[in-house]
Parts: structure tokens; sequence; C-alpha cells
């Protein structure tokens, strides 16, 4: 696939990346989604610096890359977008929004194995994918 911009290409690779590392992660046991649950239901302030730091990730990454002008670059800027507003939401109503995230992560081997997927895939289209600035 093609690009208009470069850097889509290396930020697919570090979202992908990211998503792979947490799929894997979740599928050995080597994290425990709903443990980590628990424990931002005892601590408001460990939810509210990780939704700072969602917010933060989000908010650098939808600045840095806010294009619409391709398949590649949509998926990091929508991801961009996506973060950020997860963020700002776990900073003001943390508390139903992990309420939803217990339904979410259920099934914590299914959830992983599609982070897995869909990180590979996104690591994929970021190394055989093409840059070329003339399609802006």
């Amino acid at each position: 696939m093609t690009t208009a911009i470069p850097l889509t290409l290396h930020l697919l690779v570090l979202i992908g990346l990211y998503e792979l590392a947490a799929g894997f992660a979740g599928f050995t046991g080597r994290i425990d989604w709903m443990a980590m649950l628990d424990e931002f239901e005892r601590s408001p302030a460990l939810t509210f610096v990780t939704g700072f730091a969602a917010f933060a990730i989000g908010g650098a990454l939808t600045l840095s890359h806010h294009h619409w002008t391709d398949v590649l670059a949509i998926i990091v800027s929508a991801v961009g977008c996506i973060v950020l507003v997860e963020g700002l939401l776990i900073m003001t109503i943390g508390r139903p929004l992990l309420t939803l995230s217990r339904g979410l992560v259920g099934n914590q081997r299914l959830v992983s194995i599609f982070a897995m997927a869909f990180g590979a895939t996104l690591i994929l289209l970021g190394l055989i994918g093409r840059a070329d600035p003339t399609l802006m």
C-alpha cells in the first residue's frame, strides 16, 4: 500500500509493536487484565495518571499526524484520536469506563489474539508500505 506521508509507515510499525506486545503479554498470562482493572479501581491516582499518559500520547500522535489522505494515514490518525479520547474519558469518568472494560476483556485470550493479529498487520503494513509524497 502507498501513503503520502513517510511518518505514517514508522508510526504503523510502532503502534503495531505495542499491540503485538500487549496481545502477547495477555495471551501468555504475563499480564492479567482483570487484575489490572482491579488495581485501577483501588487507585484513583493510578487511573488518572494512566488517563493523562494516554491523553498525552494520543495528543502527540494527533498533533504530529493528523492526515486523512489514504487508508494507512487514516489508520494512524484514527488511532491517535481514539487514544486521545480514551485518555480524557479515563481521567474524567474512570469508574464507568472500567466497568465497560471488564466486559471487553472478559475473554483475555480472545482479545489477546485479536491484538496480536492487529499488531502484526500494522507492522506488516508499515514495513511493506511505500511513501509517495506526490500523493498529497
